[in-house]
């Protein structure tokens, strides 16, 4: 009888040993499932995104948690959704927002403090991290090229991610009303020359700056132009963040057309900023950039996201490098 339950203790011993060294596989993110990207209720901008670049920090748009117009700064509580893709208030699970990092824009006159804030990030800590276990798409931080080191080329196919793109079908609500999705929409775009539509656009930019009594230079190759996205989303190339839509006086009202500019990480008015907050970033895997484009173009799962191919139509012809996009 003693033998027996020796035995038994003996094989319940080697089970949880087999268990805990061998079937405790690594938590991984299916391909395409878009494991970095979180949203949280903006008291500016409505609804924003933000991108991860560790496990417990977020990269969003200075706009979305600021504003640039008032010296106090707001000390209200953020909760940002994280681990889910599809927007619900049971879904996903909430992580309080302990410290946001801005630029020092303290000696900045008023007026260019608004136009700098526009194109500035803002770094958001993360009170704690959230196990893969209790995750619908395990959290993987996303690489940021801060350094200018992906040289964009002309046509190249590059996507952002948003809960509010515009395609064949949807209602058009009036100015100051988003349309905003359930499911993530991962818009695909092409990197074209800025002279062909970009031109307007930045005239209106420079405009509503010169409204708010900018008086400084503005730096046109800090920018791209993109279709229609949501304040914080990244602009992903190459499998890394280059860009982020920051600037809310860089768009369409009707929220149609060609209609938002992105500002550039590596332009020359983050580079130090950057610099700076790099020592948060903390990206645990590469993602593999060949593998999610097919997996969004051919595995496509409408509980995951919607694709818009109706007016964002997929590149076939192969890319052509050129200093202006």
């Amino acid at each position: 009888m003693r033998t027996n339950i020796r035995h038994v203790v003996f094989l319940t011993v080697l089970g949880i040993c087999y268990l805990l060294c061998n079937a405790r596989l690594p938590f991984k993110p299916r391909d395409g499932s878009l494991p970095f990207l979180v949203y949280f209720p903006s008291r500016y901008r409505g609804l924003c995104v933000g991108t991860l670049v560790s496990r417990t920090a977020v990269i969003t748009a200075a706009v979305c948690v600021t504003n640039p117009t008032i010296p106090i700064r707001d000390t209200r509580p953020i909760n940002v959704i994280t681990a889910a893709t599809y927007r619900h208030p049971r879904r996903g699970i909430r992580v309080q927002v302990v410290k946001i990092i801005i630029p020092n824009l303290h000696n900045v006159s008023t007026p260019n403090k608004g136009y700098l804030m526009q194109k500035s990030p803002a770094i958001l800590l993360l009170k704690r991290k959230v196990p893969d276990v209790l995750a619908e798409i395990p959290l993987r931080a996303l690489d940021i090229d801060y350094k200018g080191e992906e040289v964009l080329s002309l046509q190249e196919e590059c996507l952002i991610p948003g809960w509010h793109f515009f395609y064949k079908g949807d209602k058009i609500y009036p100015v100051h009303k988003f349309l905003l999705q359930r499911n993530v929409r991962v818009q695909f775009l092409n990197i074209v020359k800025k002279k062909m539509w970009c031109e307007a656009l930045t005239m209106k930019f420079q405009k509503a700056l010169t409204n708010l009594g900018f008086i400084g230079y503005f730096d046109t190759t800090a920018c791209v132009c993109i279709r229609d996205g949501m304040y914080g989303a990244p602009l992903i190339c190459r499998g890394r963040a280059v860009a982020m839509l920051m600037a809310p006086d860089a768009q369409w009202t009707n929220c149609t057309g060609f209609s938002n500019i992105v500002h550039l990480f590596s332009s020359d008015y983050l580079r130090n900023f950057m610099a700076c907050v790099s020592s948060l970033f903390d990206v645990e895997t590469q993602l593999d950039w060949t593998a999610m484009k097919k997996s969004i173009y051919e595995d496509l799962n409408e509980e995951d996201f919607d694709y818009v191919p109706e007016m964002y139509d997929r590149l076939d012809s192969a890319s052509t490098s050129s200093e202006e996009y």
